[in-house]
């Protein structure tokens, strides 16, 4: 009796692996990725493998309030394949910057001016290969000196002159203030990346929990999605 219920057993099992029609299966198969992990250049990365990411944290790195003729921001950014089988030719960085501002009633706004192209990487180097670029208040101001606001809700004015925040040649970008008695918070920045394979593919948006929330100890895998930085 043992026999011949183990061979059903045996037989069944059979028919259900020779009958299985993989095209019918709900689940699609795992295409393989990449990603990227930008860091401010100017902080060392961590080497220990205890999780602490200083250089790659929002403002561990920010534009002086003051003398800003000179100054600039240093990054650096690399992509990453687990798998190696994809390949990254190029990568576009690009900037966001947001104004705060208070509107007619007084209550604090945030006006978005949209990512602009500041950076183009092309060839991008070799797999977890770090590329390193700068960018500077005066790159800031030349992407956006024609950007406007509506801070009346009505009325279009250019960002870098409006009269109730006043900018100068040394001084583009604005720190932390107050406009009509009202406080008003720094200028940000916010810096994101598409990235390129040879197989024209193109990778700019990843799930916010495994990449771009990345909890994993720093190693050569690490990730992330965006660079925040202010004036201070």
């Amino acid at each position: 009796m043992k026999k011949i219920t183990s061979y059903a057993v045996f037989l069944g099992l059979l028919v259900l692996l020779g009958c299985r029609d993989d095209s019918l299966n709900p689940l699609p198969g795992w295409e393989p990725g990449v990603h990227g992990f930008g860091v401010f250049a100017d902080i060392a990365e961590p080497k220990d493998g205890s999780g602490s990411r200083p250089n790659a944290v929002a403002n561990a790195v920010n534009f002086p309030v003051a003398n800003q003729g000179a100054a600039k921001e240093n990054f650096r950014l690399r992509w990453v394949s687990l798998d190696n089988k994809l390949t990254v030719n190029k990568m576009e960085v690009y900037v966001n910057m947001l104004e705060s501002y208070n509107d007619p009633d007084g209550n604090p706004k945030t006006a978005s001016l949209g990512a602009k192209l500041i950076k183009t990487i092309s060839p991008a180097p070799g797999n977890r290969t770090w590329s390193d670029f700068s960018i500077s208040p005066d790159d800031i101001y030349t992407l956006y000196k024609d950007a406007t606001v509506k801070y009346d809700g009505t009325n279009a004015v250019k960002v870098f002159e409006n009269p109730a925040r006043p900018r100068s040649a040394t001084q583009r970008l604005l720190g932390a203030g107050k406009v009509n008695g009202l406080n008003v918070n720094a200028d940000q920045f916010v810096l994101t990346w598409y990235l390129y394979t040879t197989d024209g593919l193109v990778f700019k948006v990843w799930n916010s929990d495994s990449i771009c929330g990345d909890p994993t100890p720093y190693s050569q895998a690490a990730a992330n999605c965006s660079l925040n930085w202010t004036v201070k």
